[in-house]
């Protein structure tokens, strides 16, 4: 699908202090947390999303994340052979969907971007705990 959709989760300063002071474990262990919550979010939208032929809903896909110093990018979406009209089922508000509707991936993520700090912070602290006792 073209387009994207990226936004930044605010109010963890001291969850990326701590991710800096692990150096690459802590960024392994974001894209690993990261890249579930993805997983997450697809299967949400896969259960939103229309289908027809279910070529859209099968070409939904979760990159493996990406690290670039202390970026981390998981990529999401819809395309291959829906690739020409995924965005225009995502976007037209007013078509009639026997199955699904519009927004497919935007609601599922925006839905989950309201407890997704805590979450992360969940997934991370068994890492974190476990690296302080070894340090």
């Amino acid at each position: 699908m073209s387009g994207e959709i990226t936004f930044t989760i605010s109010g963890i300063d001291a969850l990326a202090s701590r991710l800096a002071t692990l150096g690459n474990r802590a960024a392994e262990w974001m894209a690993q947390a990261l890249y579930l919550e993805a997983e997450a979010v697809m299967t949400a939208s896969k259960r939103m999303v229309p289908v027809d032929t279910g070529a859209l809903r099968a070409s939904g896909y979760v990159k493996e994340p990406e690290i670039a110093g202390s970026q981390v990018k998981v990529t999401m979406g819809y395309g291959g052979s829906a690739s020409q009209y995924a965005i225009f089922v995502h976007e037209n508000l007013t078509a009639h969907h026997t199955v699904g509707q519009a927004k497919y991936l935007e609601t599922p993520l925006l839905q989950a971007v309201g407890g997704m700090s805590e979450r992360l912070a969940a997934k991370l602290r068994p890492q974190f705990e476990s690296a302080a006792g070894g340090a």
